[in-house]
């Protein structure tokens, strides 16, 4: 396979980590059993919910510079994105009364579709997704004329709510209530502009050092975030809430963003080809282009095999050796999935691959 000249390729090895990072997410969940288990599960916890944001960063970068026709935008984007999300709400659906004996009741069909549901609770991403895709055509304008002042100024918002959001301040429910707009809207579209300004600006500093800048961003967040959510837990064994919104999570994510963007094999010798002419360039790529097929279908596949498969009972087992080795398994068996139904015509639309 030839790789585009026009393929970004640190863009496709941040949605490679982020679908990798939230299949982490959802399994370790399994694996918090005991105390000790508990404080490795909220580190690892604490590194994987930056995968969801990743997404959004990505997707800021590839659009919101660019202009946009409002009807032929939100065509592009149903394609892409509704009629995936519409094939697996029937999936779920379907195995949900097939596997798990759901009864069809109207109740059930809209907490599946609208992801309130246990077994379809990422959902929420996708309809998050398609809030701000609506509004990606204006926003999009606002950026082009205002450059960068009016990223800035979206930027700005952003982080002075996450740290009102993370020191507390819309724990009062009438506060809460009185944001309830920008509290819901800017969590979002914040990693948009963000992922966004990141990568089309060009900072003062050599690319050795805004890679180092990431890299402490990162470390500083995930420190940070794991340190409020161990204290957060200590009246008992579940795992904190994602809490995307919080300054330390959004450290982390943009951190990583950075780093990636300034990673260059040429750091590590001269000798080594760029990863664009490498094998692993073709394999990031395939990967990539997996991994919203990934994402919706790896939820109801680990349920089913954690309930009903050969994984049953590995979460009380040593998470070691369980929890990786159950992390291969079911990428893999995703990846592979979808790239079958991606060469099969009736199926392909399910997998999201263009």
């Amino acid at each position: 396979m030839k790789i585009s000249p026009n393929r970004i390729l640190y863009l496709d090895e941040v949605r490679s980590l982020a679908i990798i990072l939230v299949v982490l997410g959802h399994l370790i969940r399994s694996f918090s059993q005991d105390f000790t288990s508990w404080q490795i599960c909220s580190g690892v916890f604490s590194l994987t919910r930056i995968g969801v944001p990743l997404f959004f960063t990505v997707s800021g970068a590839l659009l919101l510079t660019r202009k946009h026709d409002i009807r032929q935008f939100l065509e592009k984007r149903f394609k892409r994105v509704v009629m995936p999300f519409a094939f697996w709400i029937f999936v779920y659906l379907i195995l949900g009364v097939l596997i798990w004996h759901y009864e069809p009741t109207l109740e059930y069909f809209y907490g599946v579709i609208f992801g309130s549901h246990g077994m379809s609770s990422l959902f929420w991403f996708i309809w998050s997704l398609i809030g701000v895709y609506l509004l990606i055509p204006v926003l999009s304008s606002f950026i082009r004329e205002y450059g960068d002042f009016g990223a800035k100024y979206l930027i700005l918002i952003t982080v002075i709510l996450s740290l009102l959001y993370t020191i507390g301040f819309f724990d009062v429910q009438q506060i809460k209530y009185d944001f309830r707009i920008i509290f819901n809207f800017f969590p979002v579209l914040g990693y948009f502009i963000m992922g966004s300004y990141v990568h089309n600006h060009e900072f003062k500093y050599s690319n050795n050092k805004m890679f180092l800048i990431g890299v402490s961003m990162f470390i500083v967040g995930i420190a940070g975030h794991f340190i409020k959510i161990y204290y957060k837990g200590l009246g008992g064994l579940g795992l904190a809430p994602i809490d995307f919104f919080d300054i330390f999570v959004l450290m982390e994510t943009m951190g990583l963003f950075t780093a990636f963007k300034y990673a260059n094999v040429k750091m590590i010798s001269d000798n080594i080809k760029p990863i664009k002419e490498q094998k692993l360039g073709e394999i990031i790529i395939t990967f990539s282009s997996c991994s919203f097929g990934i994402y919706f279908s790896h939820y109801i596949i680990m349920l089913y095999l954690f309930q009903f498969g050969f994984m049953h009972g590995w979460g009380v087992k040593n998470l070691f050796i369980y929890f990786p080795l159950s992390a291969v398994i079911l990428i893999a068996i995703c990846w592979i999935l979808i790239f079958i139904m991606s060469k099969i015509p009736i199926l392909k639309i399910g997998s999201g691959v263009k």
